[in-house]
């Protein structure tokens, strides 16, 4: 789908958040709910291997899969809403992201500072 399609549908351009429409809420839940299942598989295996992420395609990938991990995780107790920021939380809290998060920051720092 191209950008200017989904502009197309919001003429005025006004921002809208996923979590202001219902309909749209309940098939992001249906979309990341569907993924559960695989996404645990694939998280398995990669601890089975000792996986870590090099790069920021596989760091990416590592990422997404863990979110839907940590969402249906959570979704179990708590309302999509909840479980999107729980799953948000806990994967920003992960500590290889975390060292990825900081290793971006710092090379956004070093270019900048010897320009």
């Amino acid at each position: 789908m191209q950008l200017g399609k989904v502009q197309e549908g919001n003429p005025i351009r006004k921002p809208v958040g996923i979590t202001s429409d219902d309909e749209v809420l309940s098939l992001v839940d249906e979309v990341i709910t569907g993924m559960v299942a695989n996404s645990r598989r694939l998280m398995d295996r990669l601890t089975k291997l000792g996986f870590i992420p090099k790069g920021q395609i596989p760091t990416l990938v590592f990422a997404a899969f863990l979110f839907v991990h940590n969402y249906g995780e959570a979704r179990t107790d708590s309302t999509i809403q909840e479980a999107l920021e729980i799953s948000k939380a806990k994967t920003y809290g992960n500590p290889i992201l975390q060292r990825f998060f900081a290793d971006m920051s710092a090379q956004t720092v070093n270019q900048a500072v010897t320009r």
